[in-house]
């Protein structure tokens, strides 16, 4: 991707955008896996992957569209849509939760989209970007005469080009301030995240997760995720399949596999209270932040929402 929120993602070293939390009253196996807890889940709205790559799809067609009216030709990008499994699975999921009901029916969303045929998400398309590279890139990126450095409220700083038509085309879309907004959610919902996987119950909980995949027959290393051997098989067997030689029975195995994992796994989550330990340990962390930045968190959800409604 290269998108808006990837690039942000990047720069604070987490995933980004948001979901609301799920009512007390579900259970992680039947409740959606788009209520996977994140933080600030109250107050700003849930996103779906599927909303997302809408949105940074819309994002960049405005981008492409100022790049050519500036008389820079390149092809727009053309990027695919949504799979179908996309408005079931949250924008952002940062502890990795599962819920058993979308587990047994998708794995991780992993495999099954290869398998029906779905355009990969993961890379954006190939394009060409017209003679001059060098003038492309000034359009999309802007130049080093319009540079501005942003402080945050969280006491960081960015630097944005703002004469570039990607930054343009975000204030277009989400409104005036959009990087600013942006920035500091992330700066703000990282914290939260740190401070939950660091919390004595997330931590007990996790170690009685990790028990529990080992016991099911799927060990995982300290500090990886169960869905590492999963993508690992799920590319080998794409690979495969791109090359022919019995692709399609590599692939139908590595779904067979994620299943299995996945199943295991989101079982786990639940038996070890891994969902409420997250929950209970979020809502402390995030209390005072959210006091704190009440009028930026509120800023940036009602930016969220307009740039839904053009969907």
């Amino acid at each position: 991707m290269n998108t808006r929120i990837s690039a942000a993602v990047l720069f604070v070293a987490a995933c980004a955008t948001t979901a609301a939390c799920a009512a007390p009253s579900e259970t992680p196996a039947s409740r959606p896996q788009t209520q996977v807890p994140v933080p600030f889940g109250g107050a700003v709205p849930a996103l779906t992957d599927g909303h997302q790559r809408r949105l940074d799809g819309l994002e960049r067609r405005l981008a492409d569209a100022c790049v050519a009216e500036r008389g820079v030709e390149a092809e727009p990008l053309d990027l695919p849509a949504p799979s179908a499994v996309s408005d079931e699975t949250p924008a952002w999921n940062p502890y990795g939760l599962l819920t058993e009901d979308f587990a047994a029916k998708e794995g991780y969303g992993i495999t099954g989209p290869v398998l029906r045929g779905e355009p990969s998400l993961r890379e954006e398309p190939e394009r060409d970007t017209g003679d001059d590279e060098e003038a492309y890139r000034k359009a999309l990126t802007g130049t080093d005469a319009h540079r501005e450095t942003v402080r945050l409220p969280t006491g960081e700083s960015f630097t944005v080009n703002t004469d570039g038509c990607q930054f343009r085309a975000g204030e277009e879309l989400y409104g005036p301030g959009w990087d600013r907004l942006m920035y500091t959610y992330q700066f703000l919902a990282n914290q939260v995240v740190e401070e939950v996987e660091r919390s004595p119950e997330v931590e007990r909980a996790r170690s009685r997760w990790a028990s529990c995949m080992a016991d099911a027959g799927h060990p995982v290393a300290a500090g990886s995720s169960a869905q590492d051997p999963v993508v690992e098989r799920a590319e080998t067997a794409e690979n495969r399949a791109a090359d022919g030689a019995g692709g399609q029975t590599a692939l139908r195995e590595a779904a067979a596999y994620e299943l299995a994992v996945a199943r295991g796994d989101a079982r786990c989550q639940r038996e070890s209270g891994l969902w409420d330990a997250v929950a209970d340990a979020q809502r402390t962390a995030e209390r005072p932040l959210a006091d704190a930045h009440h009028a930026t968190l509120t800023a940036y959800a009602k930016a969220l929402n307009q740039a839904v409604h053009r969907l």
